[in-house]
């Protein structure tokens, strides 16, 4: 390996180093140097992923100028901010002879004809945001830059939600995709969630490609829970049999919620139950109300966990999760435990993997996930390899080394 490899990842938060992370271990290993930018505010002395990676000797981490952090909000630095993106994000990548940028999934900077006045384009090349910034520094200096995943879908078709239908009917009923055609790729996980896209937006499918799913490939599955710190829950009851996790769905995605809080109130009420209750890492959308918490309470008994918990600590510490809507899901059955998917409380027009590969106990009632709980021994649910082709990748290959070999490829283009 050319020690002139050098790959530049650009992060925004959690998500992103989450669906990132087994990738930038993937490269490190194969003697690519690798810097993480990280272009918002994010706890990087905390984040136990990043923590591993700097055991490289390869891997730096570096949070952004505070000056293009602070100029939405003072005037003098915004007065500042477009000699910042103009030279010195180009300078930046420069002095790192960065070979290749990765970015999470976004806007690229292809003009949008809608955007075309010379106002708008001016804004958009000197006053946007960082990620832009160095797209525009990339397209500039000849760097490829490609889109990875910051995340991964259990749906097979687009949920229409009410903010969806707004961009959908101000769009020609198409996402507006189109300028992240100026990535030399654009990457999906899984070949159904490429087409939901390609469906129904307007991107185009010439650099739209599908590599698997490095975060849910048994390699990094392994390392994952092996460096995640265990998870700091109270000591079940004697009469607590069963640690059950249950993730506040996100709203949007045409969940039930008076019936949500009514399951939640009567998991909590069942004494040989723990219930540990965690929002998402995109946390806007899927938190109680201090009512709602309440009523839950007020039966029963529940574990709210940290919101800066892992996921994949709190996963490895129950037995059981309860989820309507997350790929986290997909990590619950890597491990070989019991995945409930109450899928009563989404809308039936959602049709996720589970519904077509199995690999979930799926109720339809509240009784039943009770029912499911209150066995002993617990359910056990067959994976079959098809769920895992369509949703991880060739399992058999090593997925993570796949997305190193293409990035390369690509940095020598």
């Amino acid at each position: 390996m050319s020690s002139s490899d050098k790959f530049v990842f650009v992060l925004r938060g959690a998500a992103d180093v989450d669906q990132m992370a087994p990738v930038i271990w993937e490269c490190l290993k194969n003697e690519v140097d690798v810097l993480a930018l990280i272009a918002g505010e994010y706890p990087i002395a905390s984040d136990y992923r990043l923590s591993f990676l700097s055991t490289f000797k390869g891997f730096r981490v570096k949070a952004m100028s505070q000056l293009n952090a602070d100029a939405a909000t003072n005037r003098s630095l915004r007065l500042l901010r477009p000699l910042w993106n103009f030279y010195g994000v180009r300078r930046m990548l420069q002095r790192e002879a960065a070979s290749l940028c990765v970015f999470e999934w976004g806007d690229g900077i292809w003009p949008n004809p809608k955007l075309a006045s010379p106002i708008a384009f001016l804004k958009r090349r000197f006053f946007a945001e960082f990620v832009l910034q160095a797209q525009y520094a990339c397209a500039s200096l000849g760097i490829p830059t490609v889109s990875l995943p910051h995340g991964h879908s259990t749906k097979l078709t687009l949920i229409r939600s009410a903010s969806v239908k707004i961009v959908l009917d101000a769009n020609s009923q198409k996402l507006p995709f189109a300028n992240r055609s100026s990535f030399a790729k654009y990457v999906f996980a899984a070949r159904y969630h490429r087409d939901v896209i390609v469906e129904n937006s307007d991107i185009s499918p010439t650099n739209v490609e599908v590599w698997g799913s490095a975060r849910f490939s048994p390699e990094w599955t392994k390392i994952l829970y092996e460096i995640s710190p265990p998870a700091a829950l109270p000591k079940r009851t004697s009469q607590q049999t069963c640690a059950v996790l249950f993730f506040v769905p996100k709203w949007r995605n045409l969940i039930d919620r008076p019936q949500t809080i009514k399951l939640f109130i009567a998991l909590a009420a069942e004494p040989t139950i723990q219930l540990v209750i965690k929002g998402h890492i995109r946390g806007s959308d899927s938190q109680l109300t201090e009512t709602e918490i309440a009523a839950i309470l007020a039966g029963g008994s529940a574990v709210f966990a940290d919101p800066d918990s892992p996921s994949t600590s709190l996963i490895a510490a129950v037995d059981v999760l309860v989820d309507a809507d997350s790929s986290i899901a997909f990590d619950a059955i890597n491990l070989g435990k019991l995945y409930i998917r109450p899928r009563y409380l989404q809308q039936d027009s959602v049709q996720t993997v589970f519904d077509k590969y199995g690999a979930a106990l799926q109720a339809d009632s509240q009784s039943q996930v009770i029912s499911a709980l209150s066995q002993a021994p617990l359910p056990v649910v067959e994976v079959s390899d098809e769920f895992r082709r369509a949703v991880i990748g060739d399992v058999s290959t090593n997925i993570p080394f796949t997305y190193f070999q293409k990035l390369r490829a690509l940095s020598h283009a």
